[in-house]
């Protein structure tokens, strides 16, 4: 137990205070959530993105390795939401809000803070790759799960075209791979920026999390809180054991993997009708249960 409270005190509860800030900036002087949320879109996250993966230097095999962790992960877990989906007789409408609540994770704000907080800038560039490529599968196939195919491939591509962070990650594989370099201010500019995100990041949790106001649904709450914080830890585990991750790699994306629900799930729910305050109130009850699974997998797991 001492050691999950020093998880939980030393690596976690300073997420949550950072968050706090923020939904007191949003409740007490009512910022504006969607201006600090896009600079971080457009701005300062693909600055992450780029600076990150182009200091890493990671060998070529163990991106591959992580971004296959990532992919298979949200799969995997997907997988299994739909066979309890099927299990349980849940409508087209549930089916679809409990995928989209089990697959895509907090990896930005929460999960990036906690592993630079826990295994320093080493870490985070490995956790880095699994925020690149769960935010590409969250702008894809998770507008295609929250629309239930009702949008079509081209509108599903046109918005991933137009997230910076895409661009981002592929010139940094670009720079990474045929070694170019990059102008001295350019990169540090690229740097500074970069390391605005975290913060800034956080502070949009809190804001975000002021504006959920829902209560909870729990035929529904309760297979996505189970599945999202009690299941996740034992897929991770096993898939990073089967693709052969270690040190490093293997913790950073089993503690990404085990994140409470994106909240923008949430956001998506409510553009796409799919029942938000359903969805709304999982991504509320998963994040404030979260530091103590967490925590718990960190330490049962070694991580």
């Amino acid at each position: 137990m001492s050691d999950i409270a020093a998880v939980l005190t030393q690596n976690i509860f300073p997420i949550f205070i950072v968050a706090a800030f923020g939904f007191g900036l949003r409740r007490w002087l009512a910022l504006n959530t969607r201006a600090l949320s896009s600079a971080v879109l457009n701005c300062l996250g693909p600055c992450l993105v780029f600076s990150s993966l182009v200091n890493s230097q990671l060998p070529g095999d163990e991106l591959l390795r992580l971004s296959l962790f990532t992919v298979v992960s949200i799969l995997s877990i997907g997988l299994l939401a739909w066979l309890v989906a099927r299990a349980l007789r849940f409508s087209r409408q549930d089916t679809a809000a409990l995928l989209l609540v089990v697959m895509f994770v907090n990896s930005g704000n929460y999960g990036l803070t906690l592993v630079q907080l826990r295994y320093g800038e080493a870490g985070l560039a490995r956790a880095v790759i699994f925020f690149t490529a769960s935010t590409l599968l969250l702008y894809t196939l998770g507008v295609f799960v929250a629309s239930m195919g009702s949008l079509s491939w081209r509108a599903t591509l046109n918005r991933m075209a137009r997230l910076p962070a895409v661009y981002a990650a592929v010139a940094a594989v670009i720079v990474y791979s045929l070694e170019l370099n990059v102008p001295a201010p350019l990169m540090s500019a690229i740097e500074v920026a970069g390391a605005g995100a975290i913060p800034v990041l956080l502070l949009v949790l809190g804001m975000q999390m002021a504006d959920l106001n829902s209560g909870a649904h729990w035929r529904l709450a309760l297979p996505a809180v189970g599945l999202r914080l009690l299941v996740s830890p034992f897929v991770a585990v096993g898939l990073a054991t089967l693709l052969g991750l270690e040190g490093l790699g293997r913790s950073t994306s089993i503690v990404e993997a085990v994140m409470p629900p994106a909240i923008f799930t949430a956001v998506l729910a409510t553009e796409f009708d799919l029942q938000p305050p359903v969805v709304t109130s999982i991504v509320i009850l998963t994040t404030l249960l979260s530091p103590l699974t967490v925590a718990a997998t960190i330490t049962y797991f070694g991580l």
